[in-house]
């Protein structure tokens, strides 16, 4: 009978009459959890949000990355080529380098060649001041 006369009564109406009954606090109650949910939903909202703009930033940060990176490979390839041009020569002047001391004797010979000259040259000085 007690279903009957409420109209919806346990499940949801409000009971159907102004008389008060046992389920208006569950009805507050449940009327009060659902402003709640919405509240809650729409904090969540607002969070999204700022996550999505953060999203959007990160990409064009990203995307000038990306572009900067392209940008930095095509210096680097310059500059690989120059490198490999430098190491060229570098490797050019090297082997005339050491033809050349082959040719004056080695190393060794050309240091001691040049000591001599240098000695030689103080000997002259010194010859020169003492018959000055």
């Amino acid at each position: 009978a007690g279903a009957a006369s409420g109209g919806c009564g346990r499940w949801g109406g409000g009971g159907g009459g102004g008389g008060g009954s046992d389920l208006d606090p569950i009805d507050s109650e449940i009327g009060d959890g659902l402003v709640q949910i919405r509240k809650n939903d729409q904090v969540l909202d607002e969070q999204l949000e700022m996550v999505s703009k953060g999203m959007v930033r990160l990409k064009g940060i990203a995307t000038d990355q990306q572009i900067e990176v392209k940008v930095q490979e095509a210096m680097i390839e310059v500059i690989d080529g120059e490198m490999d041009t430098a190491t060229a020569k570098l490797n050019q002047v090297n082997v005339q380098m050491k033809e050349t001391l082959k040719n004056a004797g080695g190393a060794t010979a050309l240091l001691v060649k040049m000591c001599l000259v240098i000695l030689v040259l103080a000997i002259a000085a010194y010859l020169y001041r003492m018959l000055a």
